[in-house]
This record gives C-alpha cells, structure tokens and sequence, in this order.
C-alpha cells in the first residue's frame, strides 16, 4: 500500500492549501515531507483509521502553515519546508487551528489528535523517535 492509497486527492494538497501562487511549490515541498512519514505509518502495520487520520492531520498542517505564511509571517517564506516544520511544530504539537474551539470537547479531542500527528512527525523528520528507540 502507498499514501496514495489512503489519499487519493493526495497530490491536491497544496493546490487546496494555496492562497497565492507562491504558495504551491511551498505546498508541494511540504507535501513532499509528509509522504514518507505516512508510508513510514503504512510499513508499520498502522492500523488504517490511524494512518487516515494522521494523513489529516497532515492536510491540516500544511494548510495552517500556508495560512500563516500569507497572513502575517511573509519572512518564513525564505524557510525551506523541513525549516517551516520545525518553527510551527514543537514537542508540544502543531500550531493552533483557527477553526477548532479547544473549550468544546470535540474541537477539543480534535487538537489531541492532531498535536499527536504534529509530535510524531517532528520525531520522525528530526530523527528524535528512532534515537528514543535505539536506547529502549
């Protein structure tokens, strides 16, 4: 199994998350970082519900990412996308999703998920995770 059989809208992504023309190849350069993690999720047996809603969560990301690069974080453009992922994403999670309330359990659970999603991925292109197992 591949990403894109999860996702098969998955090469859309960026052209969904572009808000001006200079946002695609930022979208595509991210995209770009986000397949190996899920085929990293496919190869470990991840269950098929988990690998779709990191995949998601994946989506969401880039889309905050290009959100903020247009509306008041132009400088962050001249960051390379594994650069951006590491300025968005900490060991606490994602960036905050401007359309979910936190105070609302369901936006709530949703922000779990997803700062999960957010915290693996930034082990995973940082290395971090296979340097925690390695000591195991």
């Amino acid at each position: 199994m591949t990403p894109a059989d999860y996702f098969p809208d998955l090469n859309e992504w960026p052209e969904n998350w572009m808000g001006v023309e200079g946002d695609l190849e930022i979208g595509c350069r991210l995209l770009a970082l986000f397949i190996p993690f899920i085929q990293h999720q496919i190869n470990r047996g991840m269950a098929g519900k988990t690998i779709k809603t990191h995949g998601q969560n994946l989506g969401i990301l880039g889309s905050e990412i290009i959100k903020r690069l247009n509306q008041n974080e132009e400088e962050n453009r001249k960051l390379s996308p594994r650069e951006l992922i590491l300025h968005y994403v900490d060991d606490k999670g994602g960036p905050l999703v401007s359309h979910w309330d936190v105070n609302d359990i369901t936006g709530y659970r949703y922000y779990l998920a997803y700062d999960s999603t957010c915290r693996n991925f930034l082990q995973f292109i940082t290395g971090k995770a296979a340097k925690v197992r390695q000591r195991r």
